[in-house]
């Protein structure tokens, strides 16, 4: 792979995966929708698109002379009409143009949000694709795959599709900043039994799966679990964060009453036009479940390289840098 187009460039995802491309000596076209924001990865060596993902146009003029597009961009949050437009209607918008261009290979970036909050036990790739009507995300990611599958079929578009879970690290905004910020300062629930897994997975292996993905023979044509397996226990997840902000607090909170008052706070976060699926949440902090990668083992050849404590002794570094950063004196010019 020599050339390459990334849609969602400065978003966490895109901006690592920019950065690992280039330092892998390839060249890169980003699309912006603020070209400002690409300023980072320009001077890196990126090349600077500016556009949108439900404009065409500037879609063809990212992927021109381009082998491969990596579709990372997705709507995180917003109406259900928002997500749509961007998730479902600027994949359509870009397999049509890796199709009209001859592209190599379409590695399409979804997530395990797309199999819905209610699986059980271990889940493979060939799990059926059921997102709960409550969750707008969990929505616009399955459909944005199954219109690519659709698309794939009849055009024969190269296409592979990578299903990350809670992706975390140096630079993660919610998986790591967010919760380290959250579990510094609240003690840490405990739900039942406590049996619910989280899936965390390192920025960096993510990317390098990807990579993989792009260019090897048996990826075409195919979904990969991206996510820990075995997955440890929310408990184990979050714990990593309090204790390093020396935060050893538990809380025993009632399973019973919240699955009681789930349903009606869901109805009651509708009023805003972007629902929250409290019941899919708590479905997963009680119930265990891993998102087998036996798949990228046996076709790939490929397996996560950084385990959980590894990565979140990386993670802590970041965090520790951010702090360091903000407590530093600006010194007048």
């Amino acid at each position: 792979m020599s050339t390459a187009f990334v849609t969602g460039a400065t978003g966490f995802i895109g901006s690592a995966l920019t950065r690992r491309l280039l330092n892998d000596g390839v060249k890169v076209r980003i699309l912006c929708r603020d070209p400002h924001k690409g300023e980072a990865l320009r001077q890196l060596g990126a090349e600077v698109i500016s556009g949108d993902v439900q404009l065409i146009d500037s879609l063809r003029r990212g992927a021109q002379g381009c082998e491969v597009i990596y579709s990372v961009a997705a709507a995180l949050g917003g109406t259900g009409a928002a997500q749509y437009n961007v998730s479902v209607q600027g994949t359509r918008n870009l397999a049509q143009v890796a199709h009209e261009l001859g592209i190599s290979r379409y590695v399409h970036v979804s997530s395990i949000a797309a199999y819905g909050s209610y699986v059980t036990g271990e889940v493979d790739e060939s799990q059926p694709l059921k997102p709960s009507r409550h969750d707008f995300y969990e929505q616009a990611k399955a459909l944005s795959e199954q219109a690519l599958w659709k698309f794939a079929e009849k055009t024969a578009l190269p296409v592979t599709v990578i299903r990350p879970g809670m992706v975390y690290g140096p630079e993660a905004n919610f998986w790591t900043k967010t919760f380290y910020d959250v579990f510094s300062r609240i003690p840490i629930p405990l739900i039942g039994e406590s049996k619910g897994t989280a899936h965390p997975i390192y920025i960096d292996d993510v990317v390098d799966l990807m990579v993989t993905q792009a260019t090897h023979p048996n990826a075409v044509g195919q979904a990969f679990n991206c996510s820990a397996d075995p997955a440890p226990t929310w408990i184990e997840f979050v714990g990593y964060y309090a204790r390093m902000a020396g935060n050893t607090q538990t809380i025993k909170l009632p399973e019973e009453l919240l699955i009681t008052l789930a349903p009606i706070i869901t109805a009651l976060s509708g009023v805003t036009g972007e629902p929250v699926n409290v019941s899919g949440f708590l479905h997963y902090a009680t119930h265990p479940v891993v998102f087998s990668m036996k798949r990228a083992a046996n076709l790939l050849d490929w397996r996560p390289r950084v385990g959980l404590e590894e990565g979140m002794k990386q993670a802590e570094r970041w965090l520790h840098s951010l702090a360091d950063a903000a407590t530093t004196p600006v010194l007048p010019a």
